[in-house]
């Protein structure tokens, strides 16, 4: 699926493309952050179809461009595009090198860690513009995050600084993606708010919503509708699910002091519902060691922003932007 906006008055332009485990999306994309043409499909689950749809992009795209940006999850090595780590649904390209994967043909290609790209787009276009200290969490399949520490996106020796999704928030909880038991990610990501809702239907607990008739279990955004009309099985899940998140977030202002926290990813599309008591609670937790309250926001360009971030690693890569 495409859509096409009319041209930036800027030439300057760049493929940014943002892999994740239930979407893929890419989109033209200019020096000023604005989506021109732009894709999606269902996540590719081989070499081959990844290929294929960044070659179809980029048959697609009538103008020039400077180059292709890739955001993917896992631990990736932004000198050399390698996938590090990848566990889970999208391990094909685990030990891969991206700019080699994509078939580029000469086309200078650039890829980070997903969330990177997205806390990127907010630092080059958005809310994070000028600011020097902001951390980013991506709430979506799974638990994404990124950290900008004194004006310089956080890496770490092997590239894996900043997993927060993967911060044990219960050491009697669930094996995670990671091979950690009790990640954050199990207990605050869509397919974790769904798993718990799956158990209480599975229990014949009261609910609103029901398996459809292909056996698949409601989404984390259905959930959230049933909770907001009155689902006690909803609410009781996403109650459970908002304290994990809500003990994650104080120990991560605690950590890294910052001074703006931005939430991105489908799950945090669920807007005032999530972030009204989220603030409340965080703010009251972290106010006498930080002394201020920290805003809580919602990434500016939600659903498209780690792919404008990825396309940003090619403006700055090739020092047309800084940050």
């Amino acid at each position: 699926m495409s859509e096409t906006q009319s041209p930036s008055p800027d030439a300057a332009v760049a493929i940014g493309i943002d892999i994740g485990a239930t979407t893929i999306k890419a989109a033209l994309v200019g020096l000023r952050g604005d989506l021109l043409s732009s894709f999606r499909e269902k996540s590719p689950r081989t070499a081959s179809a990844l290929r294929d749809f960044v070659h179809s992009v980029r048959q697609q795209v009538s103008l020039p461009v400077l180059g292709i940006g890739i955001g993917c999850k896992g631990v990736i090595d932004a000198a050399t595009t390698r996938v590090n780590q990848l566990p889970g649904d999208l391990n094909f390209m685990e030990g891969c090198v991206l700019r080699e994967l994509v078939e580029a043909n000469g086309l200078p290609v650039c890829a980070d860690n997903d969330a990177r790209t997205a806390l990127v787009g907010e630092v080059l276009w958005g809310s994070a513009r000028g600011r020097r200290n902001v951390l980013l969490l991506t709430l979506g399949t799974g638990v994404g995050a990124a950290a900008l520490i004194d004006g310089v996106i956080v890496r770490g020796a092997s590239g894996a600084a900043c997993h927060l999704g993967h911060v044990t928030v219960d050491l009697r909880g669930g094996l995670c993606i990671c091979g950690n038991y009790g990640c954050l990610e199990t207990s605050f990501s869509s397919r974790a708010i769904e798993s718990s809702y799956f158990a209480h239907i599975h229990r014949a607990s009261p609910t609103n919503l029901s398996l459809d008739k292909a056996g698949r279990v409601p989404t984390a955004e259905s959930i959230f509708q049933a909770a907001a009309e009155g689902d006690p099985s909803a609410r009781r899940v996403l109650n459970l699910a908002f304290e994990s998140l809500t003990a994650a977030l104080v120990s991560f202002l605690h950590v890294f002091d910052p001074e703006l926290v931005i939430l991105g990813g489908n799950i945090a599309a669920a807007g005032p519902q999530l972030l009204g008591p989220l603030q409340e609670e965080v703010a009251r937790r972290t106010a006498i060691l930080l002394g201020r309250k920290v805003p809580i926001i919602l990434q500016d360009t939600v659903g498209f922003g780690g792919v404008a971030g990825a396309a940003g690693l090619v403006f700055l890569q090739q020092r047309l932007l800084t940050i």
